[in-house]
């Protein structure tokens, strides 16, 4: 999942799907594993709840 900033047009974190920081933001978007990889290769920031670039094996 992505969260989008206030704005909706920014993103502002990539969480795992069952995180429950990005049910109660309110802001999130369902997206593809490729789409979460992509975000965090554009220094999107992981959530540090459910670390999806841990999840993803994504390399710091």
């Amino acid at each position: 999942m992505v969260q989008y900033g206030l704005n909706r047009r920014n993103l502002d974190s990539v969480h795992v799907g069952d995180c429950w920081a990005a049910k109660k933001s309110g802001r999130c978007r369902p997206v593809s594993r490729e789409q979460a990889v992509e975000a965090l290769q554009n220094h999107v920031s992981p959530c540090v709840h459910c670390r999806p670039d841990t999840v993803l094996g994504f390399p710091g």
